[in-house]
Order: structure tokens, then C-alpha cells, then sequence
């Protein structure tokens, strides 16, 4: 309603999440401080200049992107892919009652976890919490609300669930063809380009399979260690095949998340990678330089 194609608006979403590398949480900052032998905190903080950098330089990105492609106009999108635009569906005026209820589980979650972690809340507690909200708020009759999370379960299954069990089976296929361990076992061996697979290797196998976790690991673990052969830091090698492999995932119209994003905005995963694709790769070339 406000404008924007709904491919654009899923595609500034999933291309905003590098950001996530600050956090502690994130395996692969554990993984290769662990290899550097520093501790998780002092590595974020030495990469983070370069992960804000490629975060803000994916937002002007996505902002030339979506003027590049039209994406916005004024009196909106009616016709998205040949279909009525979900737009139509939306209030006239929103009820902030209403609008609290999807991030309820959310916030009850973050403050759990910070200032009652004694109580161990679980995600499904939460979300159960949500839902009674969500009835007392909307005033719904809770047989009405069951039908309607079965049915929505089913339309995810159908329309989401299925596409991301399909991209794992395409995934565990090249897998089982070789074809994943033919690539990693040559970027191990090829110590004159290691620069050049931490930044190429997790990113093509994360474009490929939908998620570059996999051959991040496998590079990390092989050849990470032995940076000093090729005149790089531990860490340095580290941080590229890890912020490499995410670029990748977040072109890949296999991954998980981007096929969610495409379910809820109601367009074609490819319509989102033809706008996240190219911003990432311009990300890839900066961080490997800067690197």
C-alpha cells in the first residue's frame, strides 16, 4: 500500500540480515575465533567496520535497485505476476491492538532471555501466549482461530514447506553426486588462489545448495588454518569465507528464508534474487578487497 512492489519490500528484508554478524551467536564467529585463537568479541569487533560498511552499502544498493526496476509507484502494484496484489487486503485503518500481536512472541522472547532467563521460556510458549492475545484482542471465536491455524499450516506445507524440502533434496543430490566435495577438496588444495576460494567457493555452493554454511565450515576447517602460507591472517581468511558464504545465500533462490519471503509477499523467489543478487555480488568484490 505504501508504494513498492512487493518483490522489492522481501528483498529489502532479506538483504538486510548481514548485520547479524555482529552477534556472538553466529557459528562461524566461533568457529574462526576459535581458529585465531582470540576471543569471539575481540573478532566481531575487529570485522565490524567491514560488516557495517557492506550492511549500509546493501541498503544504497537496494535503493538503486529499486529505482533501476520501478519498483515504486505511487498508486502501487494492483497486478503482481499476473495476480491480485495482497494490498487490497489490508485495513483502511490499522488497529495498533492488532498490529502488537505478530511481534508478541518476539518481545516476549528478547525480555525473557535477558531479564527472566530463570523462567527458560521456549518458542512455542511464546507464540501460544500470542495466539491467546491475538483472540482476546480480535474477540475470535477459538474454534474459528483453530481452523484457521490448521489451514495456514496447510497452505505453508503447500506452498512454502514444500518448495524448501524440495531445494534440500536438490542440495543433498549434489551432494551425493560429488560434486560439493570435488569443489571444496580443490579449493583446499589450491593454496595460490586461497583468497580467491574463501571469497568465490562458499559463495557459488551457497547460490547453488541455498546455503553456504556447509562449505564455509569445510574451507575454515582445511585451509583457514594455514592463512599464513598465503600471506593472510587467521582470521581474516575466516571472516571472508564466512561473510562470502552469506552473500550467497542471500542470492540463492534455494534458501530457506528467501523462499518464506517470497510465500509472504506472494511473488517468485527468483523475482527477489533478480533484486538481491546483484547488490550482494557488489558486497562480495568490496569485502574482498577491503579484506
Amino acid at each position: 500500500r505504501a508504494g513498492f512492489h512487493p518483490a522489492i519490500a522481501a528483498a529489502s528484508v532479506v538483504g538486510s540480515i548481514t548485520l547479524a554478524y555482529l552477534s556472538p551467536g553466529v557459528s562461524h564467529n566461533a568457529f574462526v575465533a576459535k581458529l585465531a585463537d582470540i576471543t569471539i568479541m575481540d573478532f566481531i569487533g575487529r570485522w565490524m567496520p567491514v560488516t557495517v560498511g557492506a550492511t549500509l552499502a546493501s541498503i544504497v544498493l537496494m535503493v538503486i535497485v529499486c529505482v533501476v526496476y520501478r519498483d515504486f509507484r505511487r498508486e502501487g502494484f494492483s497486478q503482481v505476476d499476473g495476480a491480485e496484489s495482497k494490498q487490497s487486503d489490508l485495513p483502511e485503518n490499522p488497529n495498533v491492538l492488532f498490529a502488537i500481536a505478530p511481534l508478541l512472541p518476539v518481545v516476549i522472547l528478547v525480555c525473557a532471555s535477558i531479564w527472566a532467563p530463570q523462567l527458560k521460556m521456549s518458542v512455542a510458549t511464546a507464540m501460544l501466549i500470542g495466539a491467546i492475545y491475538a483472540i482476546a484482542v480480535t474477540r475470535t471465536s477459538p474454534a474459528e482461530v483453530t481452523k484457521k491455524f490448521f489451514d495456514g499450516m496447510g497452505r505453508g506445507y503447500a506452498s512454502i514447506i514444500g518448495i524448501i524440502i524440495a531445494a534440500g533434496v536438490f542440495a543433498a543430490g549434489l551432494r551425493a553426486c560429488g560434486v560439493i566435495d570435488a569443489f571444496v577438496n580443490y579449493l583446499t588444495h589450491a593454496n595460490e588462489v586461497a583468497k580467491l576460494g574463501a571469497a568465490l567457493g562458499p559463495y557459488l555452493m551457497a547460490i547453488v545448495t541455498g546455503s553456504g554454511d556447509a562449505a564455509t565450515f569445510a574451507f575454515n576447517e582445511a585451509v583457514t588454518p594455514h592463512a599464513a602460507q598465503f600471506g593472510m591472517s587467521i582470521d581474516s581468511l575466516g571472516y571472508l569465507a564466512a561473510i562470502s558464504g552469506n552473500f550467497g545465500r542471500l542470492s540463492s533462490p534455494l534458501a530457506g528464508g528467501m523462499i518464506i519471503a517470497a510465500g509472504l509477499a506472494g511473488v517468485s523467489p527468483f523475482e527477489i534474487v533478480k533484486r538481491t543478487a546483484p547488490v550482494m555480488f557488489i558486497c562480495l568484490v568490496g569485502v574482498y578487497f577491503l579484506g
